[in-house]
């Protein structure tokens, strides 16, 4: 189903920033992306990353590294272990360290995989057109519903307090444990044209480093996927923002 119609708002709720002060966010909003082929560059570019990061010794001990370590506490503070529900960039970053080629998805998936894993910051992304409401990071009531990636017949509610982005409308949850993992409802496929993508830091320096890492991105989008693309900084004085 497809609300194109609609203007939505992408809301932070501020208690989130209250509480991790250090946190921001970019989202790259992409309109009329040809996410239907292969590119062999973005193949190759993502091979280096991945090679990239299997040579860099100081990522032997990601849950260590400055720029994740953060991440872990935040976990933590959720009651998440962060060994066992991992970061999505600490995620990618032990796959690729212990030999693993990640799969090319489609370019969307690849590019921000590219940005994870060079910039070592969480991403993310989900189309556009499945939403209904409004989207939303904020912490769970209990009673939302997530689908997990891949899993299409398992519905699951996360724990009160967990940092959840969601759907306003359906109350779908496109994403656990703040960035932990994606849901299935909202996945960006082949036929995904119009899609927003997060980018996250959360160390003192984010403000000034998370712009070269959301203009690298979408330079790449209008390149490899002829899209055009809007950047949104969000932070304690710019919580939210209106897609039309």
């Amino acid at each position: 189903m497809s609300f194109m119609g609609n203007i939505m708002r992408y809301i932070i709720n501020p208690e989130v920033f209250r509480i991790y002060p250090a946190f921001r966010r970019a989202v790259l909003i992409a309109r009329g992306m040809d996410n239907s082929r292969e590119h062999p560059d973005v193949l190759a570019f993502l091979r280096e990353c991945e090679e990239a990061v299997r040579r860099d010794e100081v990522l032997a001990a990601p849950y260590e590294h400055p720029l994740l370590h953060p991440w872990a506490e935040a976990f933590s503070s959720m009651h998440l272990n962060p060994k066992r529900y991992p970061p999505s960039v600490i995620n990618l970053i032990r796959r690729v360290r212990k030999g693993a080629e990640l799969p090319y998805v489609n370019t969307l998936v690849a590019l921000f995989n590219c940005m994870s894993l060079r910039r070592l910051i969480p991403c993310g992304g989900d189309d556009l057109d499945v939403v209904a409401g409004d989207l939303v990071l904020t912490f769970a009531t209990g009673e939302e519903c997530y689908v997990p990636l891949a899993q299409p017949d398992v519905l699951e509610h996360p724990p009160a307090g967990e940092i959840i982005y969601m759907d306003s409308g359906s109350r779908d949850v496109f994403c656990r444990a703040w960035c932990w993992k994606n849901g299935d409802r909202s996945k960006l496929r082949s036929s995904t044209s119009r899609a927003a993508i997060n980018l996250d830091m959360l160390t003192k320096n984010a403000e000034k480093e998370l712009p070269a890492a959301a203009e690298e991105l979408a330079a790449q989008l209008r390149e490899w996927g002829g899209a055009e693309v809007e950047i949104h900084y969000l932070s304690p004085e710019v919580p939210s923002f209106r897609i039309a």
